[in-house]
């Protein structure tokens, strides 16, 4: 299965999504001192799919913290024009207590939605990540692939809710959230989150290590060294499918092994 659905820049208007200059991120002092992020310039636009691809440990995620705010830059300058962003990672994290629904809703809950709004809008988020009739159940009575789905409601639903209260759109956080799935859960998932990417317009940025994801999902690939981390090379991706980015493929990786050659040495 391989997805075609155009990458569009309709949503890329008015001010940056994201703005970082000249980032670095130093934990520790002295001769503990570890950087992980040195002199990061990236810009994201609205609506934008932007993928961070690295070897492990060159600093991706630490990236998604601060663009989260979880963490501050030692250095460096980082303007976030989105409503405050949502955060979906490898393992789905739901509550197991709360069926599919709630625990949708209580996002919404979060950000004061009333109950009967937040009922109508995580049933309407359980469609758009095709969960209709599952609301609730709970995590255990569902597959791996079904809990990261409502994973991705409830990411939604955080940064929509923020993001309409304060006028703003949203933008969603994704470190590595299929890599612990099996290759036909993970294929059909990349398919899902280009569809409903392109049925909200949420800006995206994703981080991964597998080339073949990267070009698959992103509009732009963002290739970063090991650590510490800096923004190597960024390449556009066109549409299609992955048979026509043969070569964009084999550059990047090709990249990527370099990367990680020298770091080895």
């Amino acid at each position: 299965m391989t997805s075609t659905i155009e990458r569009t820049d309709a949503n890329r208007t008015g001010a940056p999504a994201l703005t970082l200059r000249g980032v670095g991120k130093t934990f520790g002092a002295g001769s503990g001192a570890v950087t992980a992020l040195r002199n990061i310039d990236l810009q994201v636009q609205p609506g934008e799919f932007v993928c961070l691809l690295g070897a492990s440990g060159c600093g991706k995620s630490t990236l998604l913290n601060l663009v989260a705010d979880l963490d501050a830059p030692t250095v460096g300058e980082l303007q976030v024009g989105t409503a405050r962003p949502s955060f979906m990672f490898q393992e789905a994290a739901l509550l197991p207590w709360l069926t599919a629904r709630r625990n949708i809703e209580l996002a919404l809950q979060l950000a004061g939605q009333g109950r009967r709004e937040r009922r109508i809008r995580a049933d309407e988020l359980l469609a758009l990540v095709r969960l209709e009739g599952q609301g609730d159940k709970r995590p255990h009575e569902l597959s791996g692939g079904m809990r990261q789905r409502v994973s991705l409601a409830r990411a939604l639903a955080a940064t929509t809710a923020v993001g309409e209260a304060e006028g703003r759109p949203g933008m969603l956080l994704m470190d590595e959230p299929f890599a612990a799935l099996d290759a036909i859960t993970r294929d059909v998932l990349q398919t899902e989150l280009l569809r409903v990417w392109q049925a909200t317009g949420t800006t995206i940025l994703f981080v991964t290590h597998d080339v073949r994801e990267a070009i698959r999902l992103a509009q732009r690939v963002v290739l970063l060294s090991s650590r510490p981390g800096t923004v190597v090379r960024e390449w556009r991706v066109g549409d299609g499918p992955m048979e026509l980015h043969t070569d964009l493929h084999t550059e990047i990786t090709g990249r990527l092994r370099q990367v990680i050659t020298s770091h080895a040495a």
